[in-house]
């Protein structure tokens, strides 16, 4: 998908540009399904299927014409399942994938204000099942506790080396007390997200401009508050958050200034819950609060492009 004007959208149909994600999205939750947990694919494609099916019905149920393949609600329910630890129950993620799709994603079609659908499913998870979502993994008798790289560096300033961070499996303990986990499924190996965003990027799939700014106003901020931004910037959650939920085309502003102010509202207030805050991935709140701003950010946009254009005639 291109953008040829600071409003009109043009390119790719929606249907291909969310079975394009998919694609990507694979990558990385194929990768984690070798190296973690095999049967997780299965189980990540489930998901996606119950996404599809309920599109289905929705559908049937007002009338629309109905498709047999819905690659949007698809998308969204599998990326709710790469975003959330692999231990998540079936009916806290049932209930999940059916807000994000029948109450967000499919009323919102056609609205000024549309949110991130797999946002607001995460965050119900968060909000109702507050421990599952922590659930990295199961303490032995030796660990009473887990977290993922993160979070150790959040709590206890711990950061992996570079070359175990970048390259090479993650697992094991610290001090007796952290289970080394890598994270939600989506969210391994940072240099294998950057050819997907600049895959995704040429074949017009997602806009650069919001991811971008995200990433620069995100390592900003996290250095004025005084922690690493480039352990920060290259942790494969934030190259996951930029490319496959900041990026996303739907619930971001349309005009060009517009994604920019987007992606900087996102990247300051991650990086300011972050530091603040006991939550380590803010993501979800920073980019609800850009989808907020998403109508406005575009009405400012169209009202300095209409009062520019006056002035030209």
């Amino acid at each position: 998908m291109s953008i040829h004007s600071p409003f009109v959208k043009t390119g790719s149909g929606s249907s291909a540009m969310a079975a394009w994600a998919m694609l990507a999205l694979l990558i990385p939750v194929s990768i984690y399904s070798v190296l973690y947990q095999a049967t997780f694919i299965l189980q990540f494609m489930g998901y996606a299927f119950i996404g599809s099916m309920a599109e289905t019905i929705y559908t049937l149920i007002i009338k629309r014409k109905r498709r047999l393949i819905c690659t949007g609600s698809a998308f969204t329910a599998a990326l709710i399942a790469a975003s959330v630890p692999p231990t998540m129950p079936f009916l806290p993620m049932l209930f999940s994938i059916l807000i994000a799709v029948l109450l967000v994603k499919l009323p919102m079609i056609g609205s000024p204000l549309r949110f991130n659908a797999a946002m607001v499913g995460r965050l119900f998870l968060m909000l109702v099942y507050p421990v599952q979502i922590v659930n990295w993994g199961t303490p032995t008798a030796d660990v009473i506790s887990t977290a993922t790289p993160q979070e150790l560096y959040r709590s206890e300033g711990f950061p992996l080396e570079w070359s175990e961070w970048l390259f090479s499996k993650i697992d094991g303990t610290w001090e007796g007390l952290f289970m080394l986990v890598p994270g939600s499924p989506g969210e391994t190996f940072p240099l294998l997200l950057i050819p997907i965003a600049a895959l995704l990027i040429w074949k017009g799939i997602i806009g650069w401009r919001t991811p971008l700014f995200f990433l620069i106003a995100f390592s900003i901020t996290t250095a004025l508050c005084g922690n690493s931004p480039l352990y920060n910037l290259l942790s494969a959650a934030t190259l996951f958050s930029a490319v496959f939920i900041v990026a996303d085309p739907v619930s971001t502003p349309m005009s060009k200034s517009g994604q920019i102010l987007c992606g900087l509202i996102i990247g300051i207030s991650n990086a300011l819950i972050r530091h603040f805050t006991f939550y380590t991935e803010a993501i979800v709140y920073a980019v609800l609060l850009g989808n907020l701003c998403a109508p406005l950010l575009d009405r400012i946009a169209f009202e300095l492009r209409g009062r520019a254009l006056l002035k030209r005639s």
